[in-house]
C-alpha cells in the first residue's frame, strides 16, 4: 500500500501516513505514548496459545470445573464490548450468579497474570488504546482524516477508536458492504453502519453498484439469495461482465460421491476449455473445515494438487515456536508461559513435576518463574522445591543463555539485531543437531522453515544514532509523526527492533511464501485451493465450488444468527468469476437424510440455477476467456485436451431421480448392512430370490432394481473404441440369443406335427369347474414362416453386432437391460412332449436290499414309454440342454422349451384303470399279491421296462 501511494502522489507523502490494521496501529500508539497511562515499556503481546495457557493455569489454581476455551472466548467477547472485569464485578453484586462468580474469579486472575508478565492480549491493544486516546486526545491531534475499509466487520471498541481518531477534524471515510458482514462470532457489529449515520447525520452515502468480478448469471443468483433478508438495506448490484454460464445446483446421492463429482468436474472443465483454466483457478469453499476429509481423499486419489488455507500456521510449527519463545524470553524474561515451554527444550533433565512445583512456589511468593529460578541460580534465595543436580545444571545453562542474549541487545557498543540473536541461540543450543535427532523423518523440511525464519528476521535491522534516517524499514512503519508539546518515549534500538519483530509475528495470521515450491516440488500457483468461507473473504477465483449446501451445514446447526449465515453463503457465491457450482448430497457423511439449504430452496432461486454441470462449448469458452481477460484457446488445443475425456457431459450420476439416488445409496451401504428392512439376512434372501424371465433368451435380472454390476457400467471404462470391440455383458447376451435361435432352427427342421388338441382343457374339468382353454397354445403357423422369422432374428442380431460401439446406445447402469431382440419379441415356442420316463439311477447290487420304497408313481407300460421316448428326443447337436448319457440328470438351464404331458389324457387313464385290480393300502406290494405282500418292494428298472 505504501508503494502504491508513493506511485500515485510521489515521495514524501507516505511517511506521514499511518497505515495498518486496528491492532497494529494501536500498538504503535501504545509503544510511543503508553507511559502516559502506566503501560511499562517493552511490553509483550500474548497470542492465543499464551492466553489459553494462562486461563488453564488460573482455573487449576482455584480448582474450578470450567472449560478453558469457553472462558477464553468469553473474556475476549467481554473486552470487545468494552467491558472489563471491574464492570463485571459491579454487575455480579446485583445478579449473584455462581457461574458468573466463577468466571469473574478466573477473569481477575487472568488479568493479574498478564500484568505480572507485562503482557497485553489482542483485545487489550484496542481497549488500552481507547483509554489512552480518551484521557490524552492530544496524541491524535495531528490526524487530518480517518479511512476505514471493511467497516461492516468492526466491533464496538473499533467504532469508538474511529470516533476518537477523528475527534478533532471529524473527517471519516468508510467502505463497507452490509451483505458481507460475516464475523458476528468475533463480535462484529453490522449495526455500526446505521450507528455512524446517526452520530454523523451529515454523512454522504454513495452506493458502489457495479461489480467487476463475477458474471451476470452469478450475480443475479447471489442477489436473489441475499434479498431474502428483508431487513437489509436495498442496494442495487449491476454486473459489468457478460451473463456467462448459469450456476449449478447439483444433487448427489452421498457425500463421497459429491467429492468424486467435484474432482470429475475439475478435470472435465480443464480439458474442455483447452487448458484455459489450471488448478489454481479452482477453489472449494467450505462452511466448516471438518468436511474437508472426503475432498482431500478424492483429490489424492485423482492426483490433483491442492492446498489447505487456514491450516497449521507457519509460526505455530514446533521448530519455529521454540525459537520464538527464546526470543520472547530474551525480550521479556517475565513471560512465564514462554519460559514453561522451553525450560526443558532441548532436554535439560527438568521434569514436568519440578516445573509444576516451581510455578506453585512462584505464585505463592507473588513473583514470576524467571525471577525465582534466577535468584536460586545466582544464590540470592533458596527454593523450597527439591531440585535434582541434573535439573539444577540445566536451569543454570538456560539462565546463562538468556542473560547473555539480553546483554547483547542492551550493550550500547554492539547492538544485536533479531537475526544475530537467532543465530546466537541456535549455536548455543546446537539446534540443528537437536532437530536432526528429534525430527529425523522430516528434518529437511523443518530446517528449511528455520532458515525462512532467520531470513525474515533480517528485515528488522537496527537504526543507530549515527544513522538518523535509519537503514531499516521498521522506523518508517512504526515511528509516529511528532506533535509539539507531546513527549514520545524513546527506546533502545535493538530492543525496539526485537519487540517489533515479535509483535508482527503475533499479529500475523499466515506466512505467504509465494513463488516457492513445496516439499513435493509443486508450485502453489498450480494447486486447487480448499478454504473456509470466512477465510475466502476478499479473494476471488475463476471457478468456485460450494459443497454440502444442506440444512445443518448452511446454515450451520449451531449458528445463532441465520441472517449472517445467509450473508456467508452470499460471500461464497460472489467469490466466483466465471463458473459457480453448488452441491447438496442426499445423504451426509453420517448417513442421515440431508435437505437442501433453505437459502437455495426458494423457487425464485431455483429458476436461476441448473441441475447439472454446464455443457462447455465454444460459446461458454469465449465467455470465460472474456470474463477472465485471457486469450481464448484454439480449436486444435480444445480437441487435443478433450480427447482423453471419458465423459464430455455431467452424466455419471442422476440429477433429480430419487429412485436412482436411493438405489445408489442402498448399494453404497449394502456391504455394511447385513439385514434389510424385513429382517432377513442378505445372503439368505439372495438364495431365495426369483429370477425375472420373460423369455428363453432374456438376461437374468434380480428383483432388486438398485443393484449395479460391474459390466453394466462398461460405458465408463477407458478403452479405444474399435469396430470389432464389444463388452463382456453384450457378448454374453448375444451368445444366449444365438443359442436360442439355433435351437429353434433345429426344432423347426424336424417339422413334426404337434399332438396338442386345441379344445383340451385342464384338470379342473374333472370336477365340473369352469375353466378356459389352456393358456399355452401350439404354434399354428407354417414351418416356412417360422424359419423365416428365425432367420430374420439372426440377421438382426448380426446387424446389431456390427454396429460401431462408439455410436451405440449407452444403457443406464441402474436400469436392467432388456435382452429380447425385436424379431423375437412376438415369437412363441411350440409345445413339445415332456420326458415322462424317470431318470435312470445306477444301482449297486450290494446296497439294493437297503433301498427305500419308491412311492412316487407307477411306471407306465413299456410300449407307452417307447413311444414317448421317441417323441421327446432332443436335438443331439446341442449338448447344453441334456447330457449324452440318458441316465444323467440335465444341468440347470437358463432357458428350456415348454413341455406338456399331452400324450396321456384323463380318458386313457380311466380306460386303463378299469382292467387293473386296485390295491387296498400302501402296505401291499405294487407287484401283486404273491407272498402276502411280505416281500421287499423293488424299484422298477428301466431295463425291465424296455424288455
Amino acid at each position: 500500500m505504501h508503494e502504491r501511494i508513493s506511485k500515485l502522489f510521489g515521495d514524501g507523502v507516505e511517511p506521514r501516513l499511518i497505515l495498518g490494521t486496528f491492532h497494529s496501529v494501536c500498538r504503535r500508539y501504545l509503544v510511543t505514548y503508553g507511559h502516559l497511562i502506566g503501560i511499562r515499556r517493552n511490553f509483550g503481546i500474548a497470542d492465543a496459545s499464551d492466553t489459553l495457557s494462562i486461563v488453564r493455569r488460573v482455573i487449576k489454581r482455584y480448582g474450578l470445573n470450567i472449560d478453558p476455551r469457553k472462558v477464553q472466548a468469553r473474556i475476549s467477547h467481554s473486552k470487545s464490548k468494552g467491558i472489563g472485569h471491574v464492570e463485571l464485578a459491579q454487575e455480579q453484586i446485583k445478579k449473584r450468579n455462581v457461574e458468573q462468580q466463577d468466571f469473574l474469579t478466573v477473569f481477575e486472575g487472568y488479568e493479574d497474570q498478564l500484568a505480572r508478565s507485562n503482557l497485553l492480549d489482542y483485545d487489550d491493544l484496542l481497549v488500552r488504546c481507547v483509554d489512552l486516546l480518551g484521557h490524552h486526545p492530544s496524541c491524535v491531534s495531528n490526524v487530518e482524516a480517518v479511512l476505514i475499509d471493511e467497516f461492516q466487520d468492526t466491533n464496538v471498541v473499533q467504532f469508538e477508536l474511529m470516533r476518537l481518531f477523528a475527534a478533532k477534524k471529524k473527517r471519516i471515510t468508510t467502505v463497507g458492504d452490509p451483505d458481507q458482514s460475516i464475523y458476528g462470532w468475533r463480535s462484529a457489529e453490522v449495526k455500526n453502519l446505521k450507528k455512524m449515520q446517526i452520530q454523523y447525520p451529515d454523512t454522504l452515502t454513495l452506493h458502489l453498484e457495479e461489480n467487476y468480478r463475477s458474471s451476470g448469471a452469478i450475480l443475479v443468483s447471489a442477489r436473489e439469495v441475499i434479498e431474502q433478508d428483508e431487513l437489509r438495506p436495498q442496494t442495487p448490484l449491476l454486473p459489468t461482465h457478460c451473463p456467462g454460464t448459469i450456476p449449478v445446483l447439483r444433487r448427489l446421492p452421498t457425500a463421497e460421491i459429491e467429492a468424486t463429482w467435484i474432482v470429475t468436474e475439475i478435470q472435465r472443465t480443464i480439458a474442455l476449455t483447452g487448458n484455459l483454466l489450471n488448478h489454481s483457478d479452482f477453489a472449494i469453499l467450505l462452511r466448516s473445515a471438518s468436511v474437508s476429509r472426503l475432498l482431500e481423499t478424492a483429490m489424492g486419489k485423482a492426483g490433483i494438487p491442492y492446498r489447505m488455507v487456514g491450516g497449521r500456521r507457519f509460526y505455530d510449527r514446533v521448530e519455529i515456536k521454540t525459537l520464538l519463545d527464546y526470543l520472547r524470553l530474551i525480550n521479556q524474561p517475565n513471560n512465564t508461559d514462554a519460559l514453561c515451554r522451553i525450560i526443558n527444550v532441548p532436554p535439560r533433565g527438568i521434569g514436568p513435576e519440578t516445573v509444576k512445583k516451581l510455578l506453585e512456589e512462584a505464585e505463592a511468593k507473588h513473583t514470576t518463574l524467571w525471577q525465582l529460578i534466577r535468584d536460586v541460580i545466582q544464590g540470592h534465595h533458596k527454593t523450597l522445591t527439591k531440585i535434582a543436580k541434573s535439573a539444577e545444571h540445566g536451569i543454570g545453562s538456560l539462565t546463562n543463555i538468556i542473560l547473555t542474549a539480553r546483554n547483547r541487545i542492551l550493550d550500547p557498543i554492539k547492538l544485536s539485531s533479531p537475526e544475530d540473536l537467532l543465530k546466537f541461540i541456535m549455536k548455543r543450543l546446537d539446534f540443528e543437531a537437536y532437530m536432526r535427532k528429534t525430527h529425523s523423518a522430516d528434518y529437511e523440511a523443518r530446517w528449511a522453515n528455520v532458515k525462512e525464519l532467520v531470513a525474515q528476521s533480517a528485515e528488522y535491522s537496527i537504526a543507530t544514532s549515527n544513522d538518523e534516517e535509519g537503514d531499516g524499514a521498521y522506523r518508517d512503519d512504526d515511528a509516529l509523526p511528532t506533535i509539539d508539546g507531546l513527549v514520545q518515549e524513546k527506546h533502545n534500538p535493538a530492543e525496539e527492533a526485537l519487540s517489533r519483530f515479535l509483535a508482527n509475528v503475533a499479529l500475523a495470521t499466515e506466512l505467504q511464501r509465494e513463488g516457492e515450491e513445496d516439499a513435493e516440488g509443486v508450485s502453489p500457483r498450480t494447486q486447487v485451493t480448499i478454504s473456509t468461507m470466512h477465510a475466502a473473504k476478499g479473494l476471488e477465483w475463476p471457478v468456485v465450488f460450494v459443497p454440502s449446501a444442506y440444512d445443518g451445514c448452511i446454515p450451520h446447526s449451531r449458528a445463532e444468527d441465520t441472517d449472517e449465515e445467509r450473508r456467508l453463503l452470499y460471500v461464497a457465491m460472489t467469490r466466483a468469476q466465471a463458473l459457480l457450482y453448488l452441491s447438496c448430497p442426499t445423504k451426509n457423511t453420517q448417513r442421515e437424510d440431508a435437505t437442501i439449504s433453505p437459502f437455495l430452496s426458494n423457487k425464485m432461486v431455483q429458476r436461476l440455477l441448473t441441475s447439472k454441470g454446464p455443457n462447455i462449448g465454444t460459446a461458454e469458452i469465449v465467455d470465460i476467456a472474456r470474463i477472465l481477460r485471457r486469450k481464448c484457446p484454439s480449436k486444435t488445443e480444445i480437441c487435443k485436451t478433450s480427447a482423453r475425456l471419458q465423459h464430455r457431459a455431467d452424466d455419471l450420476w442422476p440429477f433429480n431421480d430419487e429412485e436412482s439416488v436411493e438405489a445408489i445409496i442402498q448399494e453404497r451401504w449394502s456391504k455394511w448392512d447385513q439385514h434389510d428392512e424385513l429382517g432377513g439376512h442378505i445372503s439368505k434372501r439372495r438364495r431365495l430370490a426369483k429370477d425375472i424371465r420373460n423369455g428363453p433368451g432374456e438376461m437374468r435380472t434380480s428383483e432388486s432394481v438398485g443393484v449395479i454390476t460391474t459390466m453394466q457400467s462398461a460405458s465408463t471404462f477407458s478403452y479405444n473404441s474399435t469396430e470389432d470391440f464389444t463388452t463382456a455383458a453384450q457378448m454374453h447376451q448375444t451368445s444366449k440369443q444365438e443359442r436360442y435361435v439355433e435351437y429353434e432352427d433345429e426344432q423347426s427342421k424336424k417339422d413334426r406335427p404337434c399332438k396338442a388338441r386345441h379344445d383340451q382343457g385342464n384338470l379342473l374339468s374333472l370336477w365340473d369347474m369352469k375353466s378356459g382353454p389352456a393358456k399355452s397354445k401350439p404354434y399354428t403357423g407354417s414351418t416356412s414362416a417360422r424359419i423365416t422369422s428365425v432367420k430374420s432374428a439372426r440377421q438382426s442380431l448380426k446387424a446389431t453386432k456390427d454396429v460401431d460401439f462408439a455410436t451405440s446406445v449407452r444403457y443406464d447402469a441402474r436400469v436392467p437391460l432388456s435382452s429380447i431382440p425385436q424379431p423375437l419379441a412376438a415369437h412363441r415356442p411350440a409345445c413339445t412332449g415332456g420326458n415322462s420316463r424317470p431318470y435312470r439311477v445306477p444301482v449297486d447290487e450290494n446296497t439294493a436290499s437297503r433301498q427305500h420304497v419308491f412311492l412316487s408313481s407307477s411306471p407306465p407300460p413299456p410300449k407307452e414309454l417307447d413311444e414317448i421316448d421317441g417323441e421327446a428326443e432332443l436335438p443331439s447337436a446341442d449338448h447344453s440342454f441334456i447330457g449324452d448319457n440318458i441316465g444323467e440328470r440335465p444341468q440347470s438351464l437358463d432357458h428350456q422349451p415348454v413341455k406338456t404331458f399331452h400324450t396321456t389324457t384323463i380318458a386313457q387313464v380311466q380306460e386303463k384303470s378299469s382292467n387293473v385290480k386296485k390295491t387296498l393300502g400302501v402296505r401291499r406290494s405294487m407287484n401283486g399279491w404273491p407272498g402276502g405282500g411280505r416281500q421287499r418292494f423293488s424299484v422298477p428298472r428301466m431295463a425291465n421296462a424296455q424288455q
